[in-house]
């Protein structure tokens, strides 16, 4: 199973980007608060279209991160009862990065996650997970490569990521498998 952990709040309906081409194995848990709480008639109907199972949760403010607090509680819960399973935080906030970094340090398997950085780049990205898995087969060398696309800003800097973890011969292979992802990158 995985688990979509969304910070609606933070991005909206982008953050749902893709939503109608999840498989029913998997589950989007909706964080949202009385600050982010409409949705248009077009992403009401590609949730009706989702496989995955929906679930929403209202949070309660009123303190600065509330949500992200909420969130990152109910995602140890869910690892608690079920950390066989994957999990997959949907945000702009990078803050969540901690918690990545925290739960592999456990042995949690963990999704890394995906920062919806700006509309434009979410739209043109599609499913960039969909498009890593036919690209590179290899699961760390994808997840690597995953990371690369969400966080990094310019094509040097995933070349340096890529060459620090794998060297420059196995960067050199999968830089050209991922080129035509990176391609609204800045940089040469």
């Amino acid at each position: 199973m995985i688990y979509y952990l969304i910070d609606y709040e933070n991005t909206g309906e982008n953050g749902l980007e893709g939503i109608e081409d999840l498989e029913s194995g998997g589950r989007v848990i909706i964080f949202y608060s009385e600050n982010a709480d409409k949705m248009s008639f077009d992403l009401h109907q590609r949730l009706r279209e989702c496989r995955a199972g929906i679930e929403f949760k209202k949070i309660t403010t009123g303190k600065k991160n509330a949500l992200d607090f909420q969130l990152a509680t109910y995602l140890g819960y869910l690892i608690a009862k079920d950390g066989d399973s994957q999990f997959c935080i949907v945000s702009k906030d990078l803050g969540y990065e901690v918690l990545l970094e925290f739960w592999k340090e456990q042995g949690i398997q963990l999704i890394d996650g995906i920062f919806a950085r700006e509309k434009e780049t979410v739209k043109k990205s599609g499913s960039p997970q969909n498009k890593l898995q036919s690209l590179i087969p290899d699961e760390e060398e994808r997840k690597v490569a995953a990371d690369c696309l969400t966080r990094c800003k310019t094509k040097q800097e995933i070349n340096n990521i890529l060459v620090r973890k794998f060297g420059s011969e196995k960067a050199g292979e999968l830089y050209k498998k991922i080129k035509p992802l990176i391609k609204n990158k800045k940089g040469k």
